[in-house]
C-alpha cells in the first residue's frame, strides 16, 4: 500500500512537472517581460531564465535577458545572454550583435565591442546606432583615422542628427590631432636622423683621434728605444787600444825560427 501511494506522489510530481514545461513557461516570459517595462530588471530575470528552457518560448526572451542582466550591472551574463541568443533561430541578430558590443563597451572590452558593432553594421548598412557606437569604440582604441571615417558616414546616414554639430566638432579635432602627429612623428625622425648624423661623426672624429695616439705611441716607442740603443753605445767603445788578453800580462807570441 505504501509503495503505491509512492508511485501516485511519483506519478503527481511527474505530471505537474509536464504542466510547468507547457504552462508554465509561457507565462514566465510574459511575467518576465511585465516586470522589465515596470522597470524591475532584477525581479525578470528569473522569469526570462526559466522561459528560455522553453522550446515554444519568443526569440526576444535573449535580448530581454540579456538587457536585464546589463541593467542590474551583471555584464559578463549580459553578454552571454546576447552571444547565445545570436545562435537561435528567428532572433533579431541586428539587435542582439549591437546590444553585445555596447555590452562589451562597458566591459572595457573595446577591441570585442569594435567587433561586434562591424556585425550588427553589416547586418544592416542604414544602421547608424550601430555605426556611431563603433566610431566612439575607435576613438578609445586610438584609431582615430577610421573613427573619422565612420563619423563622416554616420552624418551621411544622419544627416538632421540633433548631434551633428558635436560630431563635426569631433571629426574637426580629429583632423588637428593627426596632423599634429604627423608633424611630431616628422620631427622625430628629422631628430634621430641628426642624432644618426651626429653620432657617425663623432666616430669618425674618434677613429681620427686613435690613429694619431697610435701614431704617436710608435713614436714615443721608437724614441725610447733609440735613447736605450744609444745609452748602451756610450758604454761600449770600439777603439782596439781597449782590447785584453785576458791576462795582466801582455799577450806573447812564439816564432818558429824556420818553416817546416
Amino acid at each position: 500500500m505504501k509503495k503505491l501511494n509512492r508511485h501516485k506522489k511519483q506519478y503527481f510530481i511527474l505530471i505537474l512537472f509536464l504542466f510547468v514545461i507547457f504552462y508554465a513557461f509561457p507565462d514566465a516570459f510574459s511575467e518576465g517581460e511585465k516586470l522589465f517595462k515596470a522597470n524591475k530588471p532584477e525581479q525578470a530575470i528569473p522569469f526570462f531564465e526559466q522561459a528560455i528552457l522553453s522550446e515554444t518560448v519568443s526569440p526576444s526572451v535573449y535580448n530581454f535577458l540579456g538587457l536585464s542582466y546589463y541593467q542590474v550591472g551583471k555584464y559578463q551574463q549580459s553578454l552571454d545572454s546576447f552571444i547565445k541568443g545570436t545562435s537561435k533561430d528567428g532572433t533579431n541578430k541586428r539587435i542582439l550583435y549591437y546590444n553585445a558590443g555596447n555590452t562589451a563597451f562597458a566591459m572595457g572590452n573595446y577591441s570585442l565591442a569594435d567587433q561586434y558593432f562591424s556585425i550588427a553594421y553589416a547586418a544592416d548598412n542604414n544602421f547608424s546606432s550601430a555605426l556611431l557606437n563603433r566610431a566612439n569604440t575607435k576613438m578609445k582604441l586610438d584609431k582615430l583615422q577610421e573613427a573619422s571615417d565612420d563619423y563622416t558616414q554616420y552624418l551621411v546616414i544622419e544627416p538632421n542628427s540633433e548631434q551633428r554639430p558635436s560630431i563635426e566638432k569631433m571629426i574637426a579635432l580629429i583632423a588637428g590631432e593627426l596632423k599634429l602627429r604627423e608633424e611630431e612623428k616628422i620631427a622625430r625622425e628629422q631628430e634621430e636622423l641628426r642624432l644618426k648624423e651626429e653620432q657617425a661623426r663623432i666616430a669618425a672624429e674618434m677613429e681620427k683621434l686613435r690613429i694619431e695616439q697610435e701614431k704617436q705611441a710608435a713614436i714615443e716607442a721608437e724614441r725610447r728605444k733609440k735613447l736605450l740603443e744609444d745609452i748602451a753605445a756610450s758604454l761600449q767603445s770600439a777603439d782596439s787600444t781597449n782590447m785584453s788578453a785576458g791576462t795582466d800580462g801582455v799577450m806573447e807570441y812564439e816564432y818558429e825560427s824556420e818553416l817546416d
